[in-house]
């Protein structure tokens, strides 16, 4: 009970990045149950693990198999949560944490869950598009994908992208430019593209490119990811059960009070301002509690 209500909280309270990183951890944990449950059964681990995938694992990760894809239209979702090994979902969650708490505590929540349901689509629908052109380039490639590497480079590229100068500081390394970081990664992955280590560097460089585009529309205000995230409330409120309207008394407005509510945000956008400068001199880690909390709770308010 006492895990169950620490969980509890940390969702409520812990923002979009937790609560992104709790459901990628229930769903690996559940691929770990259902691992031990066909342990008997298998024989082995090996066995084991081709019962888990073809039972369960096949009906929630994706493909570049069209005909396939059709079928299980859900996958376009679902793959961007799966993991079956420990070192994917760690390293995945890793930098989810890293850069989603930048992108949170900068561009809010909502933004956050835009940038990573979009760059997952992204990259997927760039892997199915290379697996299609060039067959022979990624091997494997009809097999599946899953992981949430192509939405986790989104929100890492993206942030990067919209404050490229910000300073970060690394372990081992110290402090560096967060677009360095973010380089070092893409790279990675260009060169990874048909080495034929099993990794769907295609769909890393989808989710990448979703990030970095949307960011840069974001500079220009065009808000890719939280109109997705909007449309998405939209269309959930309207299955959800509708209120019966309530008589209500209206006040007229008191001017005095609008007034100073008005120059109230003026400042706090200030300060909001100020904080931001603050970490493209010096970093993230050079704010203050206070600083980091005010950033915190403006960006949920977004």
């Amino acid at each position: 009970m006492a895990l169950q209500n620490d969980l509890r909280m940390k969702w409520h309270t812990g923002g979009m990045t937790v609560r992104l990183i709790l459901i990628n951890v229930a769903v690996f944990v559940a691929m770990v149950l259902a691992y031990l449950l066909f342990l008997p059964a298998g024989g082995s681990g090996m066995g084991a693990q081709l019962l888990r995938d073809h039972y369960v694992v096949q009906w929630l990760r994706s493909t570049a198999d069209l005909h396939l894809l059709a079928t299980r239209p859900w996958t376009v979702l679902t793959y961007m949560f799966v993991h079956t090994g420990l070192g994917h979902i760690f390293w995945n969650m890793i930098l989810l944490w890293f850069g989603g708490r930048l992108f949170e505590d900068l561009l809010g929540g909502k933004r956050l869950l835009g940038h990573y349901l979009l760059g997952g689509l992204s990259g997927l629908a760039l892997y199915v598009a290379v697996n299609n052109a060039m067959p022979g380039l990624h091997v494997g490639g009809g097999m599946g994908i899953m992981g949430a590497s192509a939405g986790v480079l989104s929100v890492f590229i993206g942030i990067a992208a919209y404050r490229p100068e910000m300073i970060v500081n690394l372990i081992l390394i110290g402090p560096v430019k967060l677009m360095y970081v973010a380089a070092v990664f893409l790279l990675l992955d260009l060169v990874g593209i048909g080495s034929g280590d099993g990794v769907a560097h295609e769909a890393h460089i989808g989710g990448a490119l979703y990030g970095f585009i949307a960011a840069r529309q974001l500079t220009k205000g065009r808000d890719w990811s939280l109109g997705l995230v909007n449309t998405l409330e939209k269309l959930t409120s309207l299955f959800k059960r509708s209120k019966a309207p309530r008589m209500r008394v209206e006040k007229r407005p008191d001017a005095g009070k609008t007034q100073r509510h008005a120059a109230a945000q003026q400042q706090k956008q200030a300060r909001i301002d100020a904080i931001l400068d603050k970490i493209s001199r010096s970093g993230y880690d050079s704010l203050s509690k206070e600083e980091k909390d005010l950033l915190f709770k403006a960006s949920n308010d977004q």
